[in-house]
């Protein structure tokens, strides 16, 4: 699996590669009922997986950024 952070020329947030990932995790576990800071987490963890550079909270504002937009039941 390609990470986008290790070494192809793409920093944290820049190229959106794991987006699709990050927002899904986001919105799946909202769909299955968990709550909001466990679904927040999970997102974080994905993100962190292919960015493991990204400090925490550079990671938290891409990752609230991103989420920012997805449905929330």
């Amino acid at each position: 699996m390609r990470r986008c952070g290790s070494g192809d020329g793409a920093r944290a947030g820049d190229g959106d590669c794991c987006r699709p990932a990050v927002t899904r995790a986001y919105r799946e576990m909202r769909a299955s009922g968990a709550p909001e800071p466990y679904c927040v987490d999970a997102a974080m963890v994905v993100y962190r997986w292919y960015h493991p550079e990204s400090t925490e909270p550079d990671a938290a504002g891409i990752v609230s950024f991103w989420i920012s937009g997805v449905a929330r039941h």
